[in-house]
């Protein structure tokens, strides 16, 4: 088979996928809609976003790690982008946190933070094993976004948190995308 019908297939694959991803999408906004369940309490809330606050925070260690061991320059600068927004989340959920009356208290576990830093700062492994391994855990972007969105869309009642967490999902859901696109990119040069 030559090179360019290689090229053609993979390219097509790419679009469906592609297509696959905005169908599940759909899918999800629609069982959020037609999902039983009122507005979270207050605790419910806080605790979801304190959830979220300790893996974005760990998120933007474990990725920093990466980045200090990170050879390949185009992902280099995706990744710092990635580190960043990780950061600045964390930030955003646990301000969110204190004003709803909060204190930020979830851990981790220590073996999930030990796993997920050994992981991406590991020296024996390449950038594209590091990114298989992401993209593994995260096949889609539904799968990292959808809960987030789901949870957000239940938040009839406070606006706000509401719209921290939709335009988080926006972040979540373009870091992912990069992460994605570049595995099958550095898949094929490989």
């Amino acid at each position: 088979m030559s090179q360019a019908a290689l090229s053609r297939i993979e390219q097509t694959l790419a679009r469906v996928c592609q297509r696959q991803d905005e169908i599940l999408e759909r899918i999800a906004k629609l069982e959020v809609h037609a999902a039983p369940g009122g507005p979270p309490t207050r605790p419910e809330v806080i605790a979801f976003l304190d959830g979220f606050r300790a893996f974005e925070a760990l998120g933007e260690t474990s990725v920093g790690t990466w980045i200090a061991r990170c050879t390949t320059d185009c992902l280099k600068g995706g990744l710092r982008t990635i580190q960043m927004r990780e950061g600045t989340h964390a930030d955003l959920l646990e301000q969110r946190i204190k004003e709803l009356g909060g204190t930020p208290s979830f851990e981790v576990p220590e073996a999930e933070q030990r796993e997920k830093l050994e992981c991406l700062g590991s020296e024996s492994l390449s950038d594209l094993e590091k990114l298989q391994e992401v993209v593994a855990r995260y096949p889609s972007v539904d799968a990292v976004v959808g809960p987030i969105e789901a949870f957000a869309a239940r938040l009839t009642n406070d606006l706000e948190t509401q719209s921290l967490l939709q335009t988080i999902a926006q972040d979540e859901r373009s870091s992912t995308s990069f992460l994605i696109d570049a595995c099958t990119q550095l898949s094929g040069r490989a």
